[in-house]
């Protein structure tokens, strides 16, 4: 009768183990429906022959399978190369979460505090002010910050800086005649420049999208005495086998590089609006050629925040680095906990001033350190379940990795600026298709 009852109890744990799994886990692979991932064929392939980009490139891994996969159109609309499976893409913004990896590698390494000022590693950073033009003496009108910005700042973008190519205001005016972030200046000359500007506002009080990630570069040189770009090779793209991922061109995979389109008359006006250049036709044309001479042998800047070329090959295996909880392949990159600390939210209730990835900061979603973050679903109004983290790029590009079903999502095409929401309909497009009744299931426990 014991031995009954003993195996009667070792049943029902391993029931209720099952069950705790099936709850708080998605270790087994999800089922899609055929008939429904057609639909995101149609929806990219209608975008296509609506000459709304050149070419798209999408791609959805579910516990460690491949189950959707498919390139539109061509990487080059005047050779009438198609976008291939190895297609190397600007993936802008996307270098940003590879930047915050490299620093919280040398935080693991005890190198740097999160909670110092910035300016302990980088004393050009030292004794920023704030521009202030109603309360503030001098010219710029500057006042004293309340403090200085912290590193955590830095990699949440609540420290103060901004991004003169999207900032039409004085300051924003301010960063061009700097030359913040120009390609024939490294980062050095960045953090140099940097510290003879005012802060848009005092440090933590604010969200807002900027330079901050360029930042992070120069500190990544100055607390590991190399150069951003051979950290970057040595310690995250060698290990993680991303071969085709660089801030320059290479002769040698020329033909395999994506051209970078904008809309019709947005060149000839690119040189006197930038980003806010507006279209003349509903054509595509190749972007403006300032938008590549960085990637060049002239170019010097390594961008923290946008300079890296990659394939979704190259940025699958990152990816799934970060939702391995920080290990790939036998190779560990960062610990489970310094993922963690990533992918949750940092900023709280900290107002946003800027929209990002053509979405806003709100209840739903937050931002980590150097991810946007889905806190809850309900609140976020996006598709991406609760816990998931992403980014996007300046050309259309975005990832995002979703831990509670094991999932990770790709989308590459090249038009700069970027205003369609070509990107945002995959989230839907994908999660569609899923007809399992126990995705995400963590949202069953959200309040």
């Amino acid at each position: 009768m014991k031995q009954q009852t003993r195996i009667l109890v070792a049943l029902f744990a391993i029931g209720l183990l099952a069950a705790w799994g099936s709850l708080f886990g998605s270790s087994q692979s999800l089922h899609f429906d055929d008939e429904r991932l057609k639909r995101i064929n149609a929806h990219y392939q209608a975008a296509i022959d609506k000459q709304t980009v050149a070419g798209i490139r999408a791609l959805i891994v579910q516990n460690d399978r491949t189950v959707y996969e498919r390139n539109f159109g061509y990487r080059d609309l005047a050779g009438q190369k198609p976008v291939t499976d190895d297609t190397i893409f600007h993936i802008y913004s996307m270098t940003k979460p590879i930047t915050s990896v490299a620093v919280m590698i040398l935080f693991e390494e005890g190198k740097l505090l999160l909670h110092e000022p910035i300016a302990k590693y980088i004393p050009e950073l030292a004794n920023l002010k704030v521009y202030d033009p109603v309360n503030g003496k001098g010219n710029p009108p500057v006042r004293k910050a309340a403090r200085q910005p912290t590193v955590n700042d830095v990699l949440t973008h609540r420290a103060g800086f901004t991004y003169g190519l999207f900032d039409r205001s004085a300051l924003g005016t301010m960063y061009g005649e700097a030359g913040i972030g120009a390609p024939t200046t490294d980062l050095q000359d960045l953090v140099e420049e940097l510290g003879k500007l005012p802060l848009a506002f005092d440090p933590g009080t604010k969200w807002h999208y900027s330079v901050s990630t360029d930042v992070l570069g120069r500190l990544v040189e100055a607390v590991s005495g190399q150069k951003f770009g051979t950290f970057l090779k040595q310690r995250i793209f060698t290990p993680l086998k991303m071969t085709d991922t660089s801030f320059r061109f290479d002769a040698d995979k020329a033909d395999r590089m994506a051209v970078l389109y904008s809309r019709e008359g947005i060149p000839a006006d690119f040189e006197k609006n930038g980003y806010y250049a507006k279209p003349t036709g509903p054509g595509l044309e190749p972007a403006h050629r300032a938008l590549l001479f960085g990637y060049t042998d002239q170019g010097v800047f390594e961008s923290g925040g946008a300079g890296l070329l990659s394939t979704t090959t190259d940025y699958l295996q990152f990816a799934k680095m970060l939702l391995n909880r920080g290990e790939l392949d036998g190779v560990r990159i960062l610990s489970p906990n310094s993922i963690d600390m990533m992918r949750h939210d940092q900023v709280g209730n900290t107002p946003p001033t800027a929209r990002l990835t053509n979405i806003m900061l709100n209840d739903g979603i937050g931002f980590g350190l150097g991810f946007g973050t889905i806190k809850n679903q309900a609140l976020s109004g996006l598709a991406l379940p609760t816990g998931s983290y992403f980014w996007g790029g300046a050309a259309g590009t975005f990832f995002w990795v979703d831990p509670q079903n094991d999932l990770i999502g790709l989308f590459m095409t090249q038009l700069v600026p970027h205003r369609t929401t070509l990107r945002q309909d995959m989230w839907g497009l994908t999660y569609q298709a899923i007809g399992d009744n126990r995705v995400n299931p963590q949202d069953l426990f959200q309040p």
